[in-house]
Order: structure tokens, then C-alpha cells, then sequence
């Protein structure tokens, strides 16, 4: 298994410990199949998934605040589609 996968079914059991593995590892593998990080229909990490599977939980924070700083800019510049405040990405693929 792809250690970004395998790091997501931890996140999800620590914080539902009550949770069964094999829903955990569903979740897990259709909100990193949604974000690109694994290959739709497969447990198969992309080239993406890879490279963030070899970064820490707090290295994926930082790079993550990176790109939506960078969105932001982009917005006030006129130069991408304003969100009027809202921020309707969801990491987790929860809502």
C-alpha cells in the first residue's frame, strides 16, 4: 500500500477509534482518489501521491497554506475566480 494511504487510515482510526479498518481504508481511498493522489479505481499512488507520501503530516500543512496563499494573490490580482470569502475545498473529503 502507498504510504500516503497508509498514513490516511491512521489519521481516520485516531480519530475513530471506533471505526472498522476496511471503512477507513474506503474513506481514505476515495478522498485521495478525489485529490489525485491515487490513480481512480486503484490503490495505485499517482506521481503526486508519491511525493507527498514522502513528506510529513506538518510538511503537507505547509505546502498546502503555499498554494492557497498563492490562490488568494491570484484573486485580489483579478487574475483567478474569487470564492467572495468562501472557501469550499474540504482536505478531508468530509463535510
Amino acid at each position: 500500500m502507498p504510504a500516503i494511504l497508509e498514513d490516511a487510515v491512521k489519521s481516520i482510526m485516531k480519530e475513530n477509534p471506533d471505526m472498522k479498518k476496511g471503512a477507513a481504508y474506503a474513506i481514505a481511498t476515495s478522498t485521495l482518489q478525489k485529490s489525485g493522489d491515487l490513480k481512480k479505481g486503484t490503490v495505485e499512488a499517482t506521481e503526486k501521491g508519491k511525493r507527498r507520501g514522502e513528506m510529513s503530516k506538518e510538511t503537507r500543512a505547509k505546502t498546502r497554506a503555499k498554494k492557497y496563499k498563492i490562490e488568494r494573490e491570484k484573486e485580489r490580482k483579478g487574475e483567478a475566480k474569487s470564492r467572495d470569502g468562501r472557501d469550499e475545498r474540504s482536505t478531508s473529503g468530509r463535510l
